[in-house]
């Protein structure tokens, strides 16, 4: 049973398809807005790559503030870095011990 709501496979679901509405929609209506506009108005063509230069930037400063709200919602560092901290023995690292002296004679 999952413990909270981040780990239902439907919440999953839900934050692959919200990433894919922010990176696709703000494109779309810059694109074909800018399309159309230059159609309808009369705008010389190059206000079209203003359009789609726009909409790649919206793009991207959507994508990357949703998910720097996922890092937040899904960190368990106690820094709130999004790095989690390493909470074990050295000891435990035991590849390069020799194993020579833990033998009894």
């Amino acid at each position: 049973m999952a413990k909270n709501k981040k780990d239902k496979p439907i919440a999953v679901y839900a934050v692959a398809s919200q990433i894919g509405f922010i990176v696709v929609v703000p494109l779309l209506v810059f694109v074909i807005g800018g399309t159309w506009l230059v159609d309808y108005m009369g705008w010389p063509d190059w206000v079209n790559i203003i359009f789609v230069a726009i909409g790649i930037l919206s793009m991207s400063i959507g994508a990357m503030n949703y998910l720097k709200k996922l890092i937040a919602m899904y960190d368990n560092s106690e820094s709130g870095t999004g790095a989690s901290e390493i909470k074990h023995d050295k000891r435990d690292h035991d590849y390069y011990d020799s194993y020579s002296r833990k033998k009894k004679p």
